[in-house]
């Protein structure tokens, strides 16, 4: 290249590298709109998670007593005893007691019928609407507890009118199914709760039975309307079981974006104006579905915070890269003589090789002036970088060198050797002393609380220790030290071997 030309090549290097950098720049802001939204979706699901979890809780919480009485009251001898033998006094005397149970238990109602679906004792015996005497065997929880199994159903009261969830038992005698007990319970603290928190969060949480018909909401407009489409087979069920009075009509919903599987943007005719973020649950147990609903702000907002943190960072970095790439002419004698891993604060490896000569040369002079390597290596981490992230991983390697600095002494040395390999040189040390801050470093590692976003990482280091002898070479020593660490891991890790 002549003179001229190699002159106008290096002119346009900065031109050129701005110009990579711009788009580098303009693709990391890209990349961070992306990221953010990743980010957002996935703590968005992470609440959703975790407020199913709690609404099943809470769900389980309302329906733990009412899931005992019938079980309880299908062992009674006075409920035997009438199905038995029915007759007014023994009714009378069986509905004292069921009214005294419903009372203790927050139940509704509570009643016993024969096999033709009669009502024979009631805990609301002398209410104007009481239960005995009329015939419920259209009831597919009636119907279900015949065939031996456990009823569970929501529906209006045929007679009360009152919504209300159903479980219902068989009682048997002699092996045979001869009548049921039945209680209803209503869902108003759980209605209450879920008020106070659309009141609060603006969470709209819906609670619906198996068909996705809503029972349980904060806001009237959604009862007794379907969350889903309704075949007409499932229409014509739940009319002849006389399930709700009322005509079935869908929430109106307009579906949005489709985020990830079963999470969606969604739109209500009833929240004119409020966009929300929808997923559904599903629990078989209880024959009940859940539909969580959060502001979309939410989302938007996360993704936001994001987008702009790392847009700031990139332009950190972009800022950063121009002052660096001004500076690299000068600053390449000190990049090159760096002692230190930025990361995990340990030595590096070209400090290491000044180290270990001086070491060498005065062991092979005076004999007693022995020193010990231990070479040190995370276990499994390419898997703590893959479960919990690079970022994490990084946390892992600053923490690790810290406890390292910490437990060496002064004359000692620890080096970054690679990725997550460290090596840690103990002067005037024999096996023994050198065995035992290697376990010490070990056991630290191993006790450590390693977090990242609230979860535990499990951290072991497994190391391979060597003495060097005199006139061996470094390489000799490392070989013999990871022919250790190499024997550590293949006996299952989390140990240190000589």
């Amino acid at each position: 290249m002549k003179p001229f030309s190699r002159f106008a090549a290096i002119r346009n290097w900065p031109r050129t590298m701005l110009t990579a950098l711009v788009v580098v720049l303009l693709a990391s802001v890209l990349a961070a709109f992306q990221q953010g939204q990743h980010i957002a979706r996935e703590r968005l699901e992470a609440s959703f998670d975790r407020s199913s979890i709690s609404r099943l809780n809470l769900l389980q919480r309302e329906l733990h007593s009412p899931f005992l009485v019938p079980e309880v009251l299908t062992a009674s001898k006075t409920v035997r005893a009438l199905l038995a033998q029915p007759n007014p006094t023994a009714a009378n005397e069986q509905s004292r007691i069921l009214e005294e149970t419903a009372l203790n238990t927050h139940v509704d109602v509570i009643y016993v019928m024969d096999l033709n679906g009669n009502c024979l004792a009631a805990s609301n015996w002398q209410a104007p609407d009481s239960f005995v005497g009329k015939n419920y065997q259209f009831r597919p929880y009636f119907q279900q507890a015949l065939a031996g199994h456990s009823g569970r159903y929501v529906a209006k009261g045929v007679t009360s009118a009152k919504l209300g969830y159903y479980l219902a038992r068989p009682v048997t005698l002699d092996g045979k199914i001869n009548g049921v007990v039945v209680a209803k319970i209503s869902f108003d603290a759980l209605s209450a709760h879920l008020k106070a928190i659309w009141h609060q969060d603006e969470e709209l949480n819906l609670v619906a039975d198996k068909n996705g018909v809503v029972f349980v909401s904060p806001l009237d407009a959604f009862i007794l309307k379907s969350m889903t489409p309704m075949a007409a087979t499932q229409r014509k069920t739940i009319e002849s079981s006389r399930q709700f009075d009322d005509v079935l009509q869908p929430v109106a919903i307009t579906p949005g974006k489709l985020l990830a599987e079963g999470l969606r943007f969604v739109e209500f005719a009833e929240l004119p104006g409020a966009s929300f973020l929808q997923k559904a649950y599903a629990f078989p147990d209880l024959e009940l579905g859940l539909f969580l609903h959060v502001p979309a702000s939410h989302y938007w907002k996360i993704v936001a915070q994001f987008t702009a943190m790392l847009t700031l960072l990139a332009l950190v970095v972009f800022l950063a890269c121009i002052s660096l790439y001004q500076r690299w002419v000068y600053s390449a004698k000190l990049i090159e003589t760096a002692i230190r891993d930025p990361l995990t604060g340990l030595h590096t490896r070209l400090y290491m090789g000044d180290w270990c000569q001086a070491a060498i040369q005065t062991h092979n002079r005076i004999p007693s002036a022995a020193f010990g390597l231990v070479v040190f290596d995370l276990d499994w981490f390419k898997q703590v970088n893959d479960k919990y992230g690079h970022l994490a991983g990084d946390d892992v390697l600053r923490r690790v060198g810290q406890l390292i600095r910490n437990a060496i002494r002064g004359q000692d040395l620890a080096v970054r050797f690679g990725g997550e390999e460290i090596a840690v040189f103990v002067q005037g040390a024999d096996l023994a002393e050198t065995l035992a801050l290697a376990e010490r470093i070990r056991q630290s590692v191993g006790q450590f609380m390693f977090q990242s976003k609230g979860q535990v990482i499990p951290v072991t280091l497994s190391g391979g220790v060597a003495i060097h002898t005199v006139g061996e070479s470094l390489d000799a020593l490392f070989s013999r030290a990871d022919e250790k660490l190499y024997e550590a891991k293949e006996r299952g890790r989390n140990q240190i071997r000589s």
